[in-house]
């Protein structure tokens, strides 16, 4: 398979990474299966693990069933690629319980500045020694550039990351490139972040609500006038004053899967907010998948994986 960019190798390890089991086990294996030395004839999950150009077996990370990381090495670089929570099925049940994952008070940490998202740190705090040693095996000598990326939680966990490994482990991040990542902390830690990460991607889709989680007051004012569930309610009258924010430079897909300039925020959200009011949560539902024949892939890959852009 023919060598792809950046973005692309980290969106396919972010891909990858779905791979990984809530029964398996931490160690140095391949957690997808794939023989890259058939390329004929590989599944997409396959196409997108091959792409990455692994060198060697991936160190799989776990912890609690719930917490999973893949870490990698590349002739080119070390990647750390944080799993994501599974998109929701096709249904309205599923949407507003996968939903609440992305809601969780701000709360601090000795190793990073002003607060950030609690669930997201505790997801990090599980499995991170265990990622620094694993970057330590890979590239004894740190003289690697480390890249940092990940797919929905992922992607909120990644900046945290990236900051956690500079101040606690004192490990250089060259990037981090994060694709459908919810915002990660509060204005201080984002202004910070910003400061030590000038380079830091983030890739947002037409339609996909993550991005925009924990949501702003004015999209909170927006919701709440809809006929949402109880709970649903409750979770953004908890949100009001969070004071989160997003980070890093935005590379927005539009509607035809292309990078391109993006809407204001209050066109994005209504038109969110449209597919809500008409029921259509497969629109939504497809806007976050990182798989072949999804807008990520298409907008960050260009057909270089999957085949022929959809």
């Amino acid at each position: 398979m023919s060598q792809v960019d950046l973005a692309c190798r980290l969106l396919c390890a972010s891909a990858a990474a779905y791979c990984i089991k809530t029964t398996d086990k931490s160690g140095q294996y391949n957690p997808c299966g794939c023989d890259c030395s058939k390329p004929k004839g590989l599944s997409d999950t396959c196409k997108q693990y091959c792409a990455i150009g692994f060198v060697e077996d991936p160190y799989v990370i776990t912890s609690l069933q719930i917490e999973a990381c893949l870490v990698g090495k590349t002739a080119t670089e070390v990647i750390v690629a944080f799993r994501g929570t599974l998109p929701p099925a096709k249904t309205w049940d599923s949407f507003f319980d996968w939903l609440q994952d992305f809601f969780a008070k701000p709360t601090t940490n000795i190793n990073l500045p002003g607060e950030v998202h609690s669930g997201f740190l505790f997801a990090l705090l599980s499995i991170a020694d265990d990622i620094r040693d694993a970057i330590n095996k890979l590239d004894p000598t740190h003289s690697l550039p480390l890249y940092v990326t990940g797919h929905s939680k992922g992607g909120g966990m990644a900046p945290i990351a990236a900051m956690y490994f500079k101040n606690a482990f004192k490990l250089d991040v060259a990037q981090t490139i994060t694709f459908a990542g919810p915002k990660p902390g509060n204005k201080e830690f984002c202004d910070v972040y910003n400061t030590e990460f000038p380079n830091d991607i983030r890739y947002e889709n037409y339609l996909d609500v993550v991005p925009l989680l924990p949501p702003s007051a004015s999209f909170i004012g927006d919701l709440e006038k809809l006929p949402l569930p109880d709970f649903i309610k409750n979770l953004l009258k908890d949100a009001e004053g969070w004071d989160y924010e997003t980070v890093g430079t935005l590379r927005y897909i539009d509607s035809d899967g292309k990078v391109s300039s993006p809407p204001l925020m209050s066109v994005r959200v209504l038109e969110i907010i449209g597919k809500l009011v008409t029921g259509d949560i497969s629109a939504i539902a497809d806007a976050h998948h990182a798989s072949c024949g999804y807008r990520y892939m298409e907008g960050t890959c260009t057909g270089s994986v999957c085949g022929v852009s959809s």
